[in-house]
């Protein structure tokens, strides 16, 4: 592979500060998709549980690679929303360093630096970047594999086939089995369209397979050890199983067709590739064997998300580099096409010094690295939308945290949303058990639903209230016996 020079060098501690400067400018955790993943590195870091740390008490609906990335330095500078969403700009930075290195291989320096600008000139990158979801960290593993694929075909590199291997088996600890599967789906693709179906057996290999079964079935054997059933039925059958096929929970909604829609909006404009390379196709050009690579890659995995019953924007994210690689190729090839190798000297003499190549590609790269930093710079489209609720949730929380000491008891009843407990046990840093307001005792206090906090035998105290939430604190000042009955029964 090609070797990072300082520039280079340079040029990724560059974007790895701007993925640090929008973690530092991001609002604090106030979602529950944040907040969902912050509970867990909690408990790891206040409860040492790393095989399956619980959420607020609950099983998590994902693998422990994100937060076990979060955990190690929150265990040296304590949990922070900053430290919670640092696994995710680091992920980015290997993406991008991942896009950079096979562009690198695939036409030069520039197509490597045109590739990687076109993956930071993608919003959805900023975003997952810089958010505490195990989306990004998972996409880079993604990455990681199939660039590790990419090179092995493509020489043979002694440490490509073991960085596949090793990355897939990241991608499962990040997101279950979906990181075996994309991968997989990729380069089997990819084999077959090239004909080359029999080298599958050469990239095999017994040790490697044998490393992942032991990092990826081992910590599920750990876990299913921990959590029994109820962890198999949740993070196989639910989150894999039923969100595929579209059953259960999953059933009330169908997004196949969204996700043509989210491929067309949130690549823009480097999407505008795939039309130009149909366009080339039509006309009778062929790509090289890594063109053919990159678009298997990206079809390969939109299609398995649009057959998918349920999917989200951001499931995309694994194609991103794909689009990035085919993008960044296309544009040199343009700039290659005012000034051939072979008579670049006599063609910058004949031509307008604005038409020379070395100024083509200045102001080309100076192009990209503007609209790149503009997205940089960019808040998330829903920021100043969600101003009024992010505030009033937030200022609920605090005037809780003044309310409610650590050592007093706060519970949740069932009826109360998860998502907004889980939010409030976040910010709080504390387990709120969910527990029935008829088994109250006096002086506990209780996060109810707004419009039920009246309930035969318990007298209460609202305290305070959030609208947006429909959520309210009380505190229990009273109990009846008949109240008490009612709790055993």
């Amino acid at each position: 592979m090609m070797a990072l020079d300082r520039r280079d060098g340079l040029f990724f501690v560059v974007i790895f500060f701007g993925l640090l400067v929008r973690l530092a400018l991001a609002p604090p955790i106030w979602h529950h998709g944040e907040a969902r993943e912050g509970l867990v590195v909690q408990g790891i870091v206040h409860n040492h549980e790393w095989i399956l740390p619980l959420r607020n008490g609950e099983m998590p609906s994902k693998p422990p690679f994100f937060h076990w990335l979060a955990a190690l330095p929150a265990f040296v500078f304590g949990p922070s929303d900053w430290i919670v969403r640092l696994p995710s700009a680091i992920g980015a930075a290997i993406m991008a360093a991942a896009t950079f290195f096979m562009g690198s291989q695939m036409g030069g320096r520039r197509t490597g630096w045109l590739a990687a600008g076109a993956l930071l000139g993608m919003h959805e990158f900023w975003i997952s970047g810089s958010q505490a979801r195990v989306d990004m960290v998972f996409a880079a593993c993604i990455a990681v594999a199939l660039a590790g694929f990419f090179f092995w075909y493509r020489d043979g590199h002694r440490g490509a086939r073991p960085t596949c291997y090793v990355a897939s088996a990241c991608a499962v600890l990040a997101k279950g089995p979906v990181g075996l599967i994309l991968p997989g789906l990729t380069i089997i693709s990819f084999l077959i369209f090239e004909g080359r179906f029999r080298h599958l057996w050469a990239f095999w290999s017994w040790p490697l397979a044998a490393l992942v079964l032991l990092l990826d079935l081992g910590w599920y054997a750990f876990a299913y050890h921990m959590g029994g059933d109820e962890f198999l039925s949740l993070q196989i059958a639910t989150e894999n199983v039923d969100r595929f096929f579209g059953r259960g929970s999953f059933s009330t909604e169908n997004t196949s067709f969204d996700t043509l829609v989210w491929l067309a909006k949130q690549t823009l404009p480097w999407n505008l590739v795939l039309v130009w390379s149909l366009i080339r196709r039509i006309k009778g050009a062929r790509e090289d064997w890594a063109g053919r690579f990159l678009h298997v890659w990206w079809i390969s995995t939109f299609v398995f998300f649009v057959l998918s019953a349920r999917s989200r924007p951001v499931y995309l994210l694994p194609m991103y580099p794909a689009i990035a690689l085919l993008a960044g190729r296309a544009i040199d090839d343009r700039i290659r096409s005012f000034a051939e190798p072979s008579d670049i000297e006599s063609i910058e003499k004949a031509r307008p010094s604005r038409w020379r190549p070395k100024q083509i590609v200045k102001r080309v790269g100076a192009g990209v690295a503007i609209f790149d930093l503009t997205l940089m710079l960019l808040v998330k489209p829903t920021y100043w939308t969600d101003w009024n609720a992010r505030k009033a949730r937030l200022a609920f929380i605090e005037y809780i945290r003044a309310i409610v000491s650590p050592g007093k008891q706060l519970f949740s009843a069932p009826e109360v949303e998860p998502t907004a407990a889980m939010v409030i046990a976040y910010r709080l840093g504390r387990e709120i058990a969910r527990k029935p307001l008829i088994c109250a005792s006096r002086n506990d206090y209780f996060l109810l639903r707004s419009d039920s906090t009246n309930v035969p035998g318990i007298e209460t105290q609202v305290l305070a209230s959030s609208r947006s939430d429909g959520v309210s604190l009380v505190a229990v000042i009273r109990k009846t016996a008949s109240a008490e009955l009612a709790c055993i029964r």
